[in-house]
């Protein structure tokens, strides 16, 4: 028998937002090119513009000085890639009112 006692991993985690915000400010449909942004405060950080018919991804700027407000570069530019590839598979060219109206079917 195994005396080491097991540790829990029972707990709670809340979820506060930083204020950082990442944004679809440009999908084209037809070019099949979306805009990704990140900023803080009014201030855009980094832009990531993806040309899914080039295969191109262009990064502009850096979210280093965020430091711990926000993902790692990376982790953006992945997500941005895959978002964009959602928005051109499923012709959404205005994702803020996409996820706006999930928003609102949901409340019926």
């Amino acid at each position: 028998m195994n005396d080491d006692k097991e540790k829990s991993n029972v707990g709670s985690t809340i979820f506060k937002p930083t204020g950082v915000r990442h944004e679809f400010p440009h999908v084209d449909l037809v070019k099949q090119q979306v805009i990704g942004t990140v900023s803080y405060k009014g201030k855009i950080y980094m832009k990531v513009i993806v040309d899914a018919k080039a295969n191109t991804i262009q990064v502009e700027g850096d979210v280093v000085e965020l430091g711990d407000l926000s993902m790692d570069r990376n982790s953006y530019i992945d997500m941005f890639k895959h978002q964009a590839s959602f928005f051109i598979d499923n012709n959404i060219s205005n994702p803020k009112k996409y996820y706006e109206d999930i928003i609102d079917n949901q409340s019926c």
